[in-house]
């Protein structure tokens, strides 16, 4: 992958660029945390009928430390990832339930982590790309693709609420990849009546809904292990007198499989609010899929890249563009005002970022990893003021982590390219000095179906949910 993108990127830039602005004035840098100020704002941030779209230009303050927090969550699902094809725990977690958010650095954004998530799927992937991704590591099991969270005490208090997050890994795994590639629609329908005619990518559709009895991590599928977590969680909560609200969020397929988790948890708990925080996320289905959103009340915000081109795929399904009644069809729906119902579309808000904004990155338009990178779309959510505004003096989020998988920063940053990598990829050396996998602690091996108990969970000594 990094070969592939130092192929793809082409600095567009002509002219030598103004040298980089200080990184830093002193104050700490990122994970960058969200505002305290929720409490007071939490009508005009999360109220019903609050249009998002008014908040995004210029971006409001707290709704971009929301989109940050967010954001974090979403890349652990990367940064956990075991994605070594030479380690025996190949396509699961690097951490322990327990110890995932703070290992990551991202214990004092105020969640823990309640259950993971394991997805099984069969992509048919060809042999010459088999090869390629080191395929047979990956066979057999199902592999780690996110995980449940709930706020903790002390961030429920901040924000006036307890927020259950879902969030979603991007592709990594071979069968993954092949399945993106499905783009022919299947039926998604709960509810006759505010889904009628809901469909879906079938790739996206089988990597949530498939199942293995054989897997020990895969018996149930993806849509199961979140459903029973957050029936769980809901009703532990609620039980206690508390507002609940749940908040879905991903990136790339992450992204696709969070407005699916949305719209199934808006239908099991209709009087819990809902919403989906998405970035570089594909489009997943047709107009009556995003209707089925809408009329559920979930909300939906998309944060894009622009000249990022994953959010622009799908359009048409292969089989209907070669039908020969199809651009007939398709100008007869475009007389209706409405799109051909084989055509996938968006759903919610759309947050726009563009890398010129940004002095730190080089104005690459076809560096096709790094533009659909989700460190680089952070890092222009925390320097984005508004569209005709300039990168944000007082941005926090270090620069550096836009190069932890991909090579965006400009080359004065002097930060390496795809630096994130454990070191000496985890090989350690063993009592007769030969170089050996290293062998996981034994609170980081993976466990099936484990779920944190909610009544008592210590972490430094700090009790996470109250009795």
């Amino acid at each position: 992958m990094a070969g592939l993108a130092r192929f793809l990127c082409l600095n567009g830039d002509a002219a030598k660029p103004p040298p980089l602005p200080p990184a830093d004035d002193g104050a700490a840098l990122s994970p960058t945390r969200p505002a305290d100020d929720i409490p007071s704002r939490r009508a005009e941030l999360y109220g019903p009928g609050v249009d998002w779209s008014a908040l995004l230009d210029p971006l409001d303050a707290g709704l971009r430390g929301e989109l940050l927090k967010y954001g974090d969550l979403a890349q652990a699902t990367y940064d956990g990832f075991d994605w070594r094809h030479w380690s025996p725990h190949c396509g699961t977690c690097l951490h322990g339930l327990r110890r995932l958010l703070p290992a990551l650095g991202l214990g004092g954004h105020g969640y823990a982590a309640t259950a993971f998530v394991y997805a099984t799927c069969e992509g048919r992937v060809p042999r010459w790309l088999r090869r390629q991704l080191h395929a047979d590591a990956w066979d057999g099991h199902a592999n780690w693709i996110g995980y449940v969270a709930a706020a903790g005490a002390a961030e429920a208090g901040r924000a006036g609420y307890r927020d259950i997050v879902v969030a979603w890994r991007g592709t990594i795994a071979p069968d993954e990849w092949a399945l993106d590639m499905r783009t022919r629609m299947v039926t998604f329908e709960l509810d006759a009546g505010k889904d009628k005619g809901a469909r879906v990518a079938e790739g996206f559709h089988t990597i949530y809904t498939s199942s293995n009895a054989g897997s020990k991590y895969g018996e149930r599928s993806a849509r199961d292990q979140v459903a029973g977590e957050l029936a769980r969680l809901v009703g532990h909560f609620r039980g206690r007198g508390e507002e609940v609200r749940v908040t879905v969020t991903g990136h790339s397929l992450g992204g696709a499989l969070a407005r699916l988790a949305a719209r199934d948890a808006a239908a099991a708990h209709p009087d819990v609010p809902v919403a989906a925080v998405t970035f570089s996320a594909p489009r997943v289905g047709n107009r009556a899929f995003c209707d089925g959103l809408a009329s559920r009340g979930v909300r939906v915000l998309r944060v894009v890249v622009r000249h990022d081109v994953v959010p622009l795929v799908p359009s048409v399904p292969r089989a209907v563009v070669d039908a020969p009644v199809s651009k007939a069809l398709a100008k007869l729906w475009a007389r209706m005002g409405r799109p051909p119902p084989w055509t996938y579309v968006h759903a919610g808000d759309e947050l726009e970022l563009d890398v010129r904004k940004s002095p730190f990155l080089k104005h690459a338009k076809y560096d096709v990893v790094g533009l659909h990178n989700l460190e680089t779309c952070l890092h222009l959510v925390d320097g984005r003021e508004g569209a005709a505004g300039a990168f944000r003096a007082g941005a926090r989020r270090d620069p550096a982590l836009v190069n932890k998988t991909s090579g965006m920063l400009r080359d004065e940053a002097r930060v390496p390219a795809w630096w994130y990598l454990p070191a000496n990829k985890g090989l350690v050396r063993d009592a007769l000095g030969r170089w050996v996998v290293a062998e996981r602690e034994h609170d980081d091996l993976p466990v099936p179906d484990d779920r944190l108990p909610l009544r008592v969970h210590l972490t430094d000594g700090k009790t996470i949910f109250a009795n």
